[in-house]
């Protein structure tokens, strides 16, 4: 049929401008974030491409959702502007077809949202939480740059390494702030590089003082030395990791976002059911948003677009925001699965029923307002 090559073409090119376009926008805001926190130590610069593939990966079921109901919005504002709605109206096609060929455009992009949402999602946010905190395992010393001030994971130490190490490893113009023991000390020396000594690492400082006061009193102590070695463990004593945990103990302390969708499914928890209404209203809320960008995009040729475009942004947002409230609500018990999936996309098809009926896509009569003729939708100037 003429009608659903040329819609689905065009809505198939609208597609891919506006996924593009909001790939290309998350991509760069996400590498901007990961540099952020590559700079300041919160990431491994090793790891950067990596962290931006997870990145994108989490956030690639909205920008298809999101591309989906912009492609098929524009397509239908354009119908309009053009008046082919009502050519085609008078060719006998009735307003269900449209819907007919939407979904059948739609369908693929919507499994793969589907995939990506209760697969990969997972998937990706368990391995960036690996990266992580395998990062976070490593030493203090070893994720300091040189020529930058350097807080430890515990908030207690601060390091600063006036020039990197070179190939042996030597380093030069050290501080080290420690607040460990209940004493501030402070530590300078003129080189340090790394040794293993009895089965240990260890830091060995040269030509160094160091400096150790309690907190408001006035006794301090100086101490020079020629050389001195303080072990790592001393230093950065790593928290017990999840994965010496009990399996029990390991769920329990796992991020609901990092747990697998059919171990969500037989779970009983609050938060992993929460977690779940949001895995299952992804795919649902990319159906109908896009089933209402058509009778959204119904609106008088003469009339501005800016008001159609923002309410359907509007409408766009408020259901995604809806997910993660109804999330929150089965989370502190508010509601049940069930009962928030049924509130919550049960609103959206009434509101779809409701957008439909006004704009005269179902199939009877309107005898006011846009509405059926003869059959087929004339549009908006119909009458």
């Amino acid at each position: 049929m003429l009608l659903d090559t040329s819609l689905r073409r065009e809505m198939a090119r609208n597609f891919g401008g506006s996924f593009t376009v909001l790939f290309s926008v998350v991509i760069t805001i996400m590498l901007i974030r990961i540099l952020g926190q590559a700079s300041e130590g919160q990431a491994n610069p090793q790891d950067l491409f990596l962290l931006i593939g997870l990145a994108s990966l989490t956030y690639l079921q909205f920008i298809l959702g999101l591309a989906l109901f912009i492609a098929v919005l524009m397509s239908f504002s354009r119908m309009h502007r053009d008046s082919e709605i009502v050519i085609w109206a008078g060719a006998g096609v009735t307003p269900l077809q449209y819907f007919r060929i939407v979904l059948r455009f739609a369908a693929p992009v919507v499994l793969a949202i589907a995939a990506l949402t209760l697969v990969a999602w997972p998937w990706a946010n368990q391995q960036n939480a690996a990266l992580r905190e395998r990062f976070e395992q490593r030493s203090d010393l070893s994720r300091v740059a040189p020529g930058q001030f350097r807080e430890s994971s515990s908030g207690q130490r601060v390091f600063f390494i006036g020039k990197g190490a070179q190939a042996k490893g030597l380093a030069h113009d050290i501080f080290i702030r420690d607040r460990s023991s209940g004493q501030v000390v402070i530590t300078l020396a003129q080189s340090a590089m790394l040794q293993n000594l009895d089965g240990s690492r260890y830091l060995m400082l040269a030509n160094g003082h160091r400096y150790s006061h309690t907190a408001g009193e006035a006794n301090y102590q100086v101490t020079g030395f020629a050389q001195m070695g303080i072990r790592l463990s001393a230093l950065n004593a790593p928290a017990p990791t999840v994965a010496g945990l009990s399996e029990a103990a390991r769920l329990a302390n796992t991020p609901s976002r990092e747990i697998s969708t059919p171990m969500l499914a037989m779970s009983h928890i609050p938060a992993w059911l929460g977690e779940l209404s949001w895995r299952i209203g992804v795919p649902l809320s990319s159906i109908l948003l896009v089933l209402m960008a058509v009778p959204l995009a119904a609106t008088n040729p003469r009339a501005g677009r800016a008001l159609q475009l923002i309410v359907a942004v509007l409408i766009y947002l408020a259901y995604i925001n809806f997910l993660n409230a109804a999330q929150g609500w089965i989370d502190q018990r508010k509601l049940n699965l069930v009962s928030a999936l049924l509130l919550i996309h049960g609103s959206a098809v009434v509101l779809l029923f409701v957008l439909a009926l006004h704009k005269g896509l179902l199939p009877w009569r309107r005898t006011r307002g846009t509405g059926m003729v003869a059959g087929g939708w004339q549009g908006p100037l119909a009458h």
